[in-house]
């Protein structure tokens, strides 16, 4: 059996899916009991409830699985914590494979959410344990949230420059890398994966190319970051995530987020998914919607 902890997310999710359908059983770790009725309508076989800062609870989520694919809750102030609790309760239940999902470049510290990933990544490799290390790049999911926006108005405001360029990395693609790397175990113990797409892209031609799938034109724009700030908190965003996305954007803004796509091509056995090949298969993109 295996473990995915942070399961209720879009990552967990994806993660989910592509584990059940290569036929691994799955139990789950979520925070909420309306989270475990989804993902057990999913196909998860287990489902362990509460709050992955407890220790207690990742003991009891660790006991008796075969490997695990630990997810902490995004843009959260003590994942170190929380990921040496949970290297703590793999040691103790034997655990054969501790799979990280981390992030591109962790070796940025300007960035706080990469900088304790990296923090983590250094816990695995005195742990003991066999660890695989993933590092995604920024996911082709995210422009989801900017749909409405783009069909409304025909603009993909981002607070960086429109001409940073990015690696961005089609989450399916991520989950099924990450089932082959859990399925075939041993031989990917003690290895560290870059996962990025194979094209750089910029705002400019992100905004270009969703204009075409959804068929009006739409234009990338730089929005103003104490305007980002300002809406973020007056929606409810705690101050470690806005500081946080602040910096991240910061570095955005002068350095992009790029990476390689090869590893990534030689765990899936074919190309990685481009990103107008995400934007065809994504039916959401219908003007009439």
């Amino acid at each position: 059996m295996i473990l995915i902890t942070g399961a209720a997310g879009k990552t967990g999710l994806a993660i989910l899916k592509a584990v059940l359908s290569a036929g691994e059983p799955v139990r789950v770790l979520v925070r909420r009991d309306f989270q475990a009725a989804e993902l057990r309508e999913l196909g998860a076989q287990e489902v362990v409830v509460g709050d992955m800062e407890e220790p207690a609870l990742l003991q009891r989520a660790f006991d008796g699985v075969r490997a695990a694919y630990h997810i902490c809750p995004n843009m959260n102030s003590d994942e170190v914590g929380i990921g040496q609790n949970a290297i703590t309760a793999a040691r103790e239940a034997e655990l054969e494979h501790f799979v990280y999902h981390s992030v591109l470049h962790p070796q940025v510290q300007e960035m706080a959410h990469h900088w304790n990933k990296l923090l983590v990544e250094g816990l695995l490799f005195k742990s003991g344990l066999n660890y695989t290390i993933l590092q995604p790049a920024s996911y082709m999911q995210n422009i989801s949230g900017y749909w409405s926006k783009m069909l409304a108005t025909g603009e993909y405001g981002i607070p960086y420059s429109v001409d940073a360029r990015f690696s961005m990395v089609d989450l399916d693609d991520v989950a099924q890398a990450a089932a082959r790397v859990l399925r075939e175990g041993a031989r990917h113990y003690r290895a560290t994966y870059e996962l990025c797409g194979s094209q750089l892209l910029s705002s400019i031609e992100i905004a270009e190319m969703a204009g075409q799938a959804i068929h009006r034109q739409v234009q990338a724009v730089t929005m103003n970051r104490g305007v980002w700030e300002q809406s973020a908190r007056e929606n409810g965003m705690n101050d470690y995530a806005r500081t946080t996305l602040l910096k991240m954007f910061e570095y955005y803004d002068r350095y992009g987020f790029a990476g390689n796509a090869t590893v990534l091509g030689n765990l899936l056995g074919r190309a990685p998914t481009r990103f107008e090949e995400y934007l065809k298969r994504t039916t959401h993109l219908s003007p009439s919607n």
